[in-house]
């Protein structure tokens, strides 16, 4: 009998699902602080631009610096591709900043997380840096 339940603890064991590499980012809000090496200047308002993760669904959801925004991901490794990006269409000051942010989002092919920031890349190149706030 003590066999049988140590072999069965080892199968679930094998058996228990591997956490996904985005699990850990939801519930936190990435604050977008560099936009293709440029410092952003945060404002601690609502009009910073951030990114919200519901990694169960795989989608996104946010504020672009101007436009509420919302999407969905797909995650494969190191490889991330962000879909059609929804925003709402508001005219603001600042509309160009925003259209660079979302334009930099659908070049992203992969992530680095390292620690609180979470490197967004095209290539080697670091397009966006979000840190969490």
């Amino acid at each position: 009998m003590k066999y049988i339940f140590i072999l069965l603890l080892l199968v679930a064991a094998g058996c228990s699902p591997k956490l996904s590499p985005d699990s850990n980012w939801g519930g936190r809000r990435w604050v977008l602080t560099e936009l293709k090496g440029v410092p952003v200047q945060l404002s601690g308002g609502r009009r910073d631009a951030y990114i919200d993760f519901d990694a169960g669904e795989k989608r996104f959801m946010g504020n672009g610096g101007c436009n509420q925004i919302s999407g969905n991901y797909s995650l494969d490794k190191k490889n991330i591709r962000f879909g059609e990006v929804l925003s709402t269409k508001m005219s603001c000051e600042d509309i160009q900043f925003e259209n660079t942010f979302l334009s930099a989002l659908n070049d992203i092919d992969h992530y680095e997380q390292r620690g609180n920031d979470l490197l967004l890349k095209k290539k080697k190149d670091v397009l966006l840096r979000l840190s969490v706030r």
